[in-house]
């Protein structure tokens, strides 16, 4: 193989790795990349080995030097989690403050739908994308304020049915709809909201809250877990500890 060829296809690797870690839009597919990242260098390091004879040096430059930033951007979440727990974080040298307005205004359109028993299905992202369910939703783009939260979701409205995700303080849409669950071990209490609730924690790592139409209860979701009937104090406790402000 020619070493322009070689250095062509390298960097056609690197740029669609790139390319896919941008666009990631769930947790299994993370774990996709990183295999990709693996099985890159992996191969890399074979070549350069068994070509190490006829290689230019510009080429080995090529092959080796990005590899270090893949590893670690791709590790980023890992190396962190060992550094806590070693004592050396040295990532967060500003403490994250609390998004006040938004977890405010949700905690009051929970409050309204709860008492009143209107199902609702509220998404907050948060590091994954879910642009995928956006696209499919109707846009709406406008300030996240209780009124508006809780007028989607009056029964009979056209926009009640499915959910409303919420990036940063805007609401980009409603009418989103989530694939559910294919778990077996649910209650026979968790309804169809509650299922896609956990449909799209399993897919990414937004924070979800179910208000139940039967029961008026609050059910919160986030990485694959749900929590059924949460207090309101319980509430603000994940909105303390997930709706952050860098």
């Amino acid at each position: 193989m020619e070493n322009y060829t070689l250095l062509v296809l390298v960097t056609y690797l690197y740029a669609l790795y790139l390319l896919m870690l941008r666009i990631k839009v769930s947790y299994k597919a993370i774990k996709i990349f990183k295999l990709f990242l693996l099985l890159l260098a992996i191969s890399s390091l074979i070549f350069l080995i068994e070509y190490s004879g006829v290689l230019s040096w510009y080429v080995a430059i090529v092959i080796y030097l990005p590899i270090p930033y893949l590893v670690v951007m791709t590790y980023i979440t890992e190396i962190i989690n060992i550094l806590k727990k070693m004592g050396l974080n040295t990532f967060n040298r500003r403490p994250s403050k609390i998004n006040n307005e938004l977890a405010g205004h949700l905690m009051s359109a929970v409050d309204f739908l709860s008492k009143r028993k209107i199902g609702a299905l509220i998404t907050i992202e948060r590091n994954v994308n879910l642009t995928p369910f956006i696209n499919k939703a109707l846009m709406i783009n406008a300030d996240v304020s209780k009124e508006l939260l809780t007028s989607i979701f009056i029964p009979s409205t056209p926009l009640h049915d499915g959910a409303v995700i919420i990036r940063g303080n805007k609401i980009l849409c409603a009418k989103t709809y989530y694939p559910s669950t294919e778990r077996t071990d649910l209650p026979m209490t968790y309804g169809t909201r509650h299922r896609a609730a956990i449909g799209i924690s399993e897919q990414s790592d937004a924070l979800t809250i179910v208000v139940s139409e039967e029961t008026g209860n609050v059910s919160v979701t986030i990485n694959r877990q749900m929590e059924y009937n949460v207090s309101k104090e319980t509430l603000n406790l994940y909105f303390e500890k997930f709706l952050k402000i860098n």
